[in-house]
């Protein structure tokens, strides 16, 4: 749905608690969660008016085997309960739901709007045996197409 072709820098952003690592996108920089440790690696725009937060997924064994027909899926719909039930009353449901592949790797993608209206597009993905999000939050920004654009560039340069 979304282009890939934003220009990345050399500079690459790397987990502190994986082997995920990405390319920063140019007009962004590498940012740290140091209050809550949610966070396994966060671009920030240097603007201040976006961010793309990679969190880890944490899938205990049962939900592991329960899952192994079609991973992907089960892991989005496991990601939008949580999305529902942090925002409760606020969540006003998913929108442009879809499955693609970039460089042979497959993901799914949604969107949704939080409890402040903002439109936020999730990214499920697996790297080795981990399953990651990757959420572009618009913090002041009104160009969703071109923040989506560089999310899917950043997916583009995983490694």
């Amino acid at each position: 749905m979304y282009d890939s072709g934003y220009t990345l820098t050399n500079e690459i952003a790397k987990s502190k608690s994986s082997l995920l690592s990405v390319k920063v996108p140019s007009g962004w920089f590498i940012a740290e969660d140091n209050e809550n440790k949610l966070i396994d690696l966060w671009l920030v725009k240097d603007d201040y008016s976006a961010t793309l937060n990679f969190i880890a997924l944490n899938i205990d064994s049962p939900t592991s085997k329960e899952i192994r027909s079609d991973e992907i899926k089960s892991v989005v719909e496991f990601s939008k309960m949580f999305k529902k039930a942090k925002y409760r009353k606020t969540f006003g449901g998913f929108v442009n739901q879809e499955t693609f592949e970039i460089n042979k790797k497959k993901f799914s993608a949604y969107e949704y709007s939080d409890d402040v209206k903002r439109n936020i597009r999730v990214v499920v993905f697996k790297i080795g045996d981990k399953f990651y999000e990757l959420a572009a939050v618009p913090v002041k920004t009104q160009n969703l197409q071109e923040l989506y654009k560089i999310q899917n560039s950043v997916l583009s340069s995983i490694n």
